[in-house]
């Protein structure tokens, strides 16, 4: 089915590899630090002041590589921070690229929102007769397949074919019926874009969205010239630096759909990504409605599923649009994504009616209590950050740090 096995198995806590990332993606908070944050003598901390007080200890604590935040305010990237290393003595930079797991989905889903505005492909059309696949071909379910309903989770289809005893996809359920995180699903999706256009995903993404947002460092199962020297090299849990050629053995050969995984970016390159989306989404426009309209419930779902007993608030709705996970507070809005496998953890989120939003990228496999932290601090999401941490502390175990910042 795929060129290689991919390595991020992770919805979004990211639906994820092994049974840990499972529950991790599908990871994919509730005491949050304010801006206002003060000292008994000094007044109010700035925003670098508290990442500087709590993230260097919490890499080393939770055996971390580096990490990488920009945080961005009505629209505009107003804040980046950098701490740890990218590799052994490198420190991290903005110009360092990390192959960011599932980020990787927002992308694919944005390239196929644009081809279908532009008319080049139908969301709706049987992925069918474009794709073929030997695993599916024999169920006529696949028939029914849509780039619609597999961008959405709707698939019927577990995340990869490892996750069968024989090795072969097939379907749990009638596709539209449930939700199931699948990369496989996406990767369909993305190979029916390539045969309908007859251009290979990477190309379609960079003629869609790179270029036309004038983002440079930004690149699809490839590493680009640019990424020499400036790889985040894969971290495990055990603290320990890996060859990203091990855990991404598609990339170096470019021989990957890079759909479901391996988009390789900078912080402020998926930093402008957001911010151009966002600003260029107007609120009546069909890519805006494509990636703020939930098909997807995820309510009770046993990864995603809010734990109600130590958040404090909860979603009124969450599940998946095309792409992107939505969580609605009332009239309020936030779109999401997060990355997992073993040498990785990301998260990005964005408000499209507050323009507020945060891109946090980590080398290192154990990255959600560092990166709670972080929207806790970050301090444009409170909500955000009390399901996350939340999640974190009744899904993962994990035990969150209290503030110490004040």
């Amino acid at each position: 089915m795929t060129p290689a096995k991919p390595t991020d198995r992770s919805p979004t806590i990211s639906p994820a590899h092994g049974p840990v990332m499972r529950v991790l993606l599908f990871l994919s908070i509730l005491i949050v630090t304010s801006g206002c944050a003060s000292t008994r003598e000094a007044g109010p901390l700035t925003l670098q002041q508290r990442m500087d007080r709590v993230m260097p200890a919490l890499l080393r604590e939770q055996k971390l590589g580096g990490m990488g935040i920009a945080v961005i305010r009505r629209g505009r990237v107003v804040w980046t921070g950098y701490y740890g290393e990218q590799s052994p003595g490198v420190p991290v930079s903005p110009r360092t690229a990390f192959n960011t797991a599932s980020i990787a989905k927002t992308v694919t889903a944005e390239t196929l929102i644009a081809l279908a505005a532009a008319r080049r492909i139908d969301l709706d059309e049987p992925i069918a007769g474009y794709v073929a696949n030997a695993d599916l071909a024999a169920d006529p379910r696949y028939r029914v397949l849509t780039a619609r309903l597999l961008l959405s989770h709707r698939s019927g289809l577990r995340n990869w074919p490892d996750d069968y005893d024989n090795g072969r996809l097939a379907f749990d359920w009638d596709p539209g019926t449930r939700y199931r995180y699948s990369g496989a699903g996406v990767e369909l999706a993305a190979r029916y874009a390539q045969a309908k256009t007859g251009k290979t995903l990477r190309a379609l993404a960079a003629e869609t969205l790179f270029a036309p947002m004038r983002i440079d460092e930004m690149a699809v199962a490839e590493l680009p010239a640019w990424t020499a020297g400036h790889l985040a090299l894969p971290v495990d849990k055990a603290g320990a630096f890996g060859a990203i050629d091990t855990l991404y053995p598609g990339l170096k050969t470019g021989s990957g759909v890079g759909a479901a995984y391996d988009l390789i970016t900078t912080v402020p390159a998926y930093a402008s990504f957001l911010t151009r989306l966002i600003a260029h989404g107007g609120r009546d426009s069909a890519g805006r409605r494509a990636r703020e309209t939930i098909l997807t419930n995820l309510d009770g779902d046993a990864v995603y599923g809010c734990p109600r007993a130590v958040v404090a608030r909860c979603p009124d709705t969450y599940g998946y649009a095309l792409g992107w996970q939505v969580h609605r507070y009332g009239r309020h809005v936030v779109l999401q994504h997060t990355g997992n496998d073993e040498g990785q953890t990301d998260l990005v989120y964005v408000s499209p009616d507050t323009q507020d939003g945060a891109v946090i990228f980590v080398n290192g496999a154990n990255g959600w209590v560092a990166i709670t932290r972080a929207i806790e601090l970050i301090g444009n999401e409170p909500l955000v950050a009390g399901y996350y941490r939340g999640l974190v502390e009744a899904v993962l175990h994990e035990r969150m740090p209290t503030d110490d910042t004040k």
